[in-house]
């Protein structure tokens, strides 16, 4: 499924950077040439991300026992560097046009609806790419393909600010192209900082969100046979999850009994929270000396 909707991303982001880079060639819009840039470059994050699915979904094996998962966050946080870049040199160039604008190019009305146009057909295509990607991302349970849907929702973003710049083309307001461009650097260095920060945040073992921690403390404590969670803690591991938790039982059950109230709250944490990979219960008796509840 994620082959297929990255073929299908890359494609038509392909046919939109033809089309938005014919026309901001033919009107001299800068914004619109940027907005091309970005789809082009848009192919390439797309290839990154489903490279970095492919390789994290390796099976473990002895040289990394806890599996490939952090691959794609890596990849994520690469691809969002990369926009900083783009981002950077994008603003870059409107600055430079602000300070020193070029003569007034020669307007064809008919290119610059046909521009409008353009831009108008890439704001609906990213909205729409941007809708699927998303919902794959949430079905694979990928951080790298959900960084890469919400970067086709932040080019559709600055897609409006490309239609605005052609606009002002057309309105005779070239200054408000090179505004445009600018406003297409915030949005690019919006999704890069998200990108980033989801990825470090997965890539230093952050904890969960804490509905998902609630979560897992309400399946532990649903077992009648926990009378404490002493300690729970949860690490993301790239688009997995991997749980540590501590109950308290009654000391005088048997060794195959507190075995068998840990397994099924294992199996329940594991089956009902779905991004789990793996969950860890060590068992403490009760009324141990300076045992510690919380």
């Amino acid at each position: 499924m994620a082959d297929r909707i990255s073929i299908q991303s890359m494609l038509v982001n392909l046919f939109l950077f033809a089309l938005k880079g014919l026309f901001g060639l033919k009107i001299a819009s800068a914004s619109l040439l940027s907005d091309a840039v970005h789809s082009l470059t848009d192919i390439f994050s797309t290839l990154i991300v489903l490279i970095g699915i492919r390789i994290s979904s390796k099976p473990s094996d002895s040289g990394h026992p806890y599996g490939h998962e952090k691959i794609e966050c890596l990849i994520a946080f690469l691809l969002g560097l990369m926009l900083f870049g783009i981002g950077g040199g994008i603003g870059w160039d409107g600055v430079q046009k602000l300070l020193r604008p070029a003569a007034a190019a020669p307007q064809n009305s008919l290119m610059n609806a046909f521009a409008m146009g353009a831009a108008a057909v890439s704001i609906g295509s990213k909205e729409w790419m941007y809708r699927f990607t998303i919902k794959c991302a949430k079905k694979i349970r990928s951080s790298s393909m959900a960084a890469d849907a919400w970067h086709h929702r932040s080019d559709a973003m600055s897609s409006v600010g490309s239609l605005i710049g052609v606009a002002g083309i057309r309105l005779g307001y070239p200054v408000v192209d090179s505004v445009a461009c600018l406003v297409i650097s915030l949005f690019i260095f919006k999704a890069a900082w998200d990108i980033c920060a989801d990825a470090c945040a997965k890539l230093i073992d952050a904890a969960c969100p804490p509905e998902t921690v609630g979560k897992i403390e309400r399946i532990a404590k649903s077992n009648r046979d926990v009378l404490a969670i002493d300690a729970l803690k949860t690490r993301q591991y790239g688009s997995k999850i991997y749980v540590d938790l501590e109950i308290t039982i009654d000391r005088n059950a048997t060794f195959e009994h507190s075995h068998a109230v840990a397994e099924s709250i294992h199996n329940e944490i594991e089956g009902s929270v779905a991004a789990v990979k793996h969950c860890m219960i060590h068992v403490n008796p009760s009324a141990m000396p300076n045992h510690h509840h919380i």
